[in-house]
């Protein structure tokens, strides 16, 4: 398995990034096959895609460190090809368990000044980025 780790703070928008990923990756003739709201935090998702013979996982619940490193064992026990996911820079464990996979780390670029226009555009660039190391 390979981790795409879209890191970044608080209220970065790194959920809605890894959104339009996830809608890219379905624009491109991805198919989703199990997306489902995760109760603890219900802004958050999780979902394989089947993509060019590919199993592509998301998990955007990257603001809980224990959350996070229970969706990688559980995805690499399915064997997905690539997990991409959100993973806050305030914790130190999850990282360490990332590191151990191939993997790329994606720095969340933060719009300034943050409003609705500029953090669309960074977000959606920042979703290009990960969807191209897919």
């Amino acid at each position: 398995m390979r981790i795409i780790a879209l890191r970044g703070g608080d209220n970065t928008g790194k959920t809605s990034t890894l959104k339009i990923a996830h809608q890219l990756l379905k624009s491109a003739g991805g198919l989703s096959t199990c997306k489902l709201p995760i109760p603890k935090s219900p802004s958050d998702f999780s979902d394989i895609v089947d993509y060019k013979k590919q199993k592509v996982a998301f998990f955007t619940m990257g603001d809980y460190a224990n959350e996070t490193k229970k969706a990688i064992h559980n995805y690499n026990t399915l064997k997905v090809d690539v997990l991409i996911l959100a993973s806050n820079v305030k914790f130190v464990t999850p990282i360490r368990l990332i590191v151990t996979f191939a993997h790329n780390l994606v720095t969340k670029t933060v719009a300034v000044p943050s409003n609705t226009a500029n953090n669309l555009v960074t977000n959606t660039t920042d979703a290009n980025t990960i969807f191209a190391l897919i």
